[in-house]
C-alpha cells in the first residue's frame, strides 16, 4: 500500500496535531513495514525522527501559504503520484482530489466555539471542510464527544466517523530518580510545590481563570505557585501578562514557554498537581500524559475530558472560577485523596496506546480501500 501523507503538521515546533502526526507515522511504521509513506509539504523537513526515517519525504519549495498550496498544488502531486491512498491529519484535505481519502477532525471548535480561532482560520476552515468532511471516504475523529459534535455540526453519517483515541508517548512515566528530578528542578528553577499547567498558551485553554484561581488560593493562605509550559498560540498578545500584574501574581506565575520533549515527563512528575480547564477539547491529552507520569489531575468535566478521564481526575466547572480554585484547594490539601487519583491515573493512562491507534488507523485504511469504510 503506498499511503500519500500531509506531512505539514511535522513541519517547525510541534504543537498537538504535530504530535499526533508523529506518533501515528511512526506506529504505523512499526507495524506495517510493508507499506510506503509519503510524506507531502509546502517546504521541506528540518528533521524527522529515527522512526521515520524509511518515509519518503516529498516536499516543495512552495513560499505561499500551506492553505493555497494545499488546495491548489497538492491536488497535482498527488494526481501524478497516485498514492493508494491519502490521510490528511490536520482538520483539512483538499477540496478536489482524485483519490480515497482519510481526514482526522480532532474537534468541532471551529463551529462551536469561534470565538477562540483566528478570524483567517475561521473565514478559511469554516468553509471548507463541510465539504472536504462529505468529500472524504473516511473521517477519523480521537473521542466519542468529537464524533457526536461532527456528527450534529456536519452533517456526517454516522458510520462515516471512526473514534480512534489517541494516548500518552512512549516515555511519559514518573520520574523517581531523585538526582534526574533536581537536575530538572534547577534546570527550569521550579518550586517545591506546584500547579502545572501544559499546552498551547490561547484563550481556548481558559488560563486567565486559573490565574485567578491561584489569586483565590493565596488569599485563602495557600502559598503554590503556577508554571506555565506551551507555546504561545493566538490572541494572548500580553493579556495573561497583565492579569498576573494586575492581581499580584508576579512571583507565583512562571512561563516556561516551549519545553523539549524529552524534559516534559519530568516536569510533570515533579507537579503537585496538573491542572487542565480547558473550555473545549477533542481529546485533550496533557491530563494523559500528567496521568501517566503519575500526577493527580484537575481537569474540566465539559467537552471530551471527562470521557478521556473518567474518574481518574477531579472534573470542575471551567466556567466557574471558584469551583476551579475549590478543585485546587482540595488536591493540594488532601494527600490520600492525591495518592487515590495517582493510582487511578496510572492505570487509566495505559488503557490508550499507540500501538492500538495505529492498529485501528491501519484497518480504517484497508476498509477503505476494500469499499467498506464510510
Amino acid at each position: 500500500m503506498r499511503i500519500g501523507f500531509d506531512g505539514t503538521p511535522l513541519l517547525g515546533q510541534r504543537s498537538g496535531v504535530g504530535h499526533y502526526t508523529g506518533r501515528l507515522l511512526a506506529h504505523l511504521v512499526q507495524q506495517q513495514p510493508e507499506w510506503e509513506y509519503w510524506l507531502f509539504s509546502n517546504r521541506p523537513f528540518d528533521s524527522l525522527e529515527a522512526e521515520l526515517a524509511c518515509t519518503l519525504p516529498m516536499p516543495n519549495n512552495f513560499g505561499l501559504s500551506r492553505f493555497i498550496w494545499m488546495q491548489l498544488m497538492l491536488p497535482r502531486i498527488i494526481r501524478h503520484r497516485q498514492p493508494d491512498l491519502c490521510h490528511f491529519p490536520n482538520n483539512t484535505a483538499p477540496l478536489c482530489l482524485e483519490r480515497p481519502s482519510v481526514i482526522t477532525i480532532h474537534d468541532a471548535s471551529l463551529f462551536l466555539h469561534s470565538q477562540h480561532h483566528p478570524p483567517s482560520r475561521l473565514l478559511a476552515l469554516r468553509l471548507l471542510l463541510p465539504h472536504v468532511a462529505r468529500r472524504a471516504t473516511a473521517v477519523i475523529t480521537v473521542s466519542h464527544h468529537a464524533r457526536q459534535d461532527l456528527m450534529r455540526v456536519l452533517k456526517l453519517p454516522a458510520e462515516k466517523i471512526h473514534v480512534i483515541h489517541e494516548a500518552a508517548p512512549a516515555g511519559f512515566a514518573p520520574l523517581d530518580d531523585p538526582a534526574r528530578r533536581r537536575q530538572l528542578q534547577a534546570k527550569y528553577k521550579l518550586p517545591e510545590q506546584f500547579v502545572l499547567f501544559v499546552g498551547t498558551i490561547e484563550p481556548r485553554k481558559n488560563l486567565q481563570r486559573l490565574i485567578q484561581a491561584i489569586a483565590q488560593l493565596r488569599q485563602r493562605g495557600c502559598d503554590t505557585r503556577l508554571v506555565l509550559v506551551g507555546p504561545h498560540g493566538w490572541l494572548i498578545n500580553g493579556t495573561l501578562e497583565k492579569e498576573i500584574e494586575t492581581l499580584g501574581l508576579q512571583d507565583a506565575v512562571q512561563n516556561l514557554g516551549y519545553v523539549p520533549q524529552e524534559d516534559l515527563p519530568g516536569i510533570y512528575s515533579l507537579a503537585t498537581v496538573f491542572a487542565f480547564p480547558s473550555l473545549y477539547e477533542g481529546f485533550g491529552l496533557p491530563p494523559l500524559e500528567a496521568m501517566a507520569c503519575g500526577t493527580p489531575v484537575l481537569t474540566s468535566r465539559d467537552s471530551a475530558m471527562a470521557e478521556i478521564c473518567g474518574e481518574a481526575a477531579w472534573l470542575t466547572d471551567p466556567q466557574r472560577t471558584e469551583a476551579i480554585a475549590d478543585g485546587l484547594a482540595r488536591l493540594l490539601a488532601d494527600a490520600d485523596l492525591c495518592h487515590h487519583l495517582r493510582q487511578l491515573g496510572l492505570v487509566r493512562a495505559q488503557t490508550y496506546s499507540w500501538e492500538r491507534t495505529a492498529r485501528e488507523t491501519a484497518v480504517i485504511y484497508e476498509k477503505v480501500l476494500s469499499g467498506g469504510a464510510g
